[in-house]
């Protein structure tokens, strides 16, 4: 192998090191935080049932006071806007463990399969790293959507920014596809507005980054006292 290769490969060695080291600190610091905020999310998707079921007056529908306060955890972690806030700063960490463990993940050409499958005969401490990649894998795009919509929760106005950009600019037409784009996100979050079905599958789902905080304290706990370089070679093994 050439000295400019052997360069660039350590570069990208140095590079992916520094990033699981982001994704490990960031998830060991908030793994509390992401727990109890997809359990209370995944309670809430039937808030409106809930409500039905356990707080009917004079033909009225009100809210019991555990609902409310399991809404007002997860919109504001009980604080208002300063709990809003810190919520956002906690959808900004998860965002950046998605984007971190995406590219730690990122397999070479022949692993593909292998990362993005259980494989039989796995056990222990590498069937915990291949099922934490494995959900990491096929639920990215939902795990993502979420964090990055619970930015938009504690921070509309500066996510807000560039439509209002676009809006100043004349540019209608892209403004409100922006907006739209955003709406359906929204939506999404919830997953309210679609059905009985997917409501079931969201409350279910919602608890797949449990099982990735879970696996990934697994995996830090087993792997204490190991080299970092050891670790992040065999991250997606």
């Amino acid at each position: 192998m050439s000295l400019p290769a052997n360069k660039s490969r350590l570069r990208s060695m140095g590079i992916r090191r520094a990033l699981f080291q982001i994704h490990l600190w960031t998830g060991l610091a908030t793994v509390i935080y992401v727990l109890a905020i997809c359990l209370s999310g995944s309670a809430i998707v039937f808030r409106r049932e809930m409500n039905r079921a356990f707080c009917q007056r004079d033909g009225h529908t009100c809210e019991p006071a555990f609902v409310s306060w399991l809404a007002h955890f997860h919109g504001e972690l009980l604080g208002d806007s300063a709990g809003r806030m810190w919520n956002g700063i906690g959808a900004i960490a998860l965002t950046m463990m998605c984007l971190t463990g995406a590219i730690v993940w990122w397999p070479a050409k022949r692993g593909w399969w292998q990362q993005m499958s259980i494989q039989r005969g796995t056990r222990g401490r590498r069937f915990v790293r291949n099922l934490h990649n494995v959900l990491g894998f096929w639920f990215f795009i939902l795990v993502f959507l979420w964090a990055v919509t619970g930015i938009y929760f504690a921070f509309p106005d500066v996510v807000n920014v560039p439509s209002e950009w676009l809006y100043g600019g004349g540019n209608e037409k892209t403004a409100l596809l922006l907006e739209d784009a955003i709406a359906s996100m929204v939506r999404l979050h919830f997953g309210r507005a679609y059905g009985l079905s997917v409501k079931m599958l969201w409350v279910i789902l919602g608890l797949i980054p449990c099982a990735l905080c879970i696996t990934g304290v697994v995996m830090w706990w087993k792997r204490k006292g190991r080299p970092y370089s050891t670790s992040v070679a065999t991250f997606g093994r």
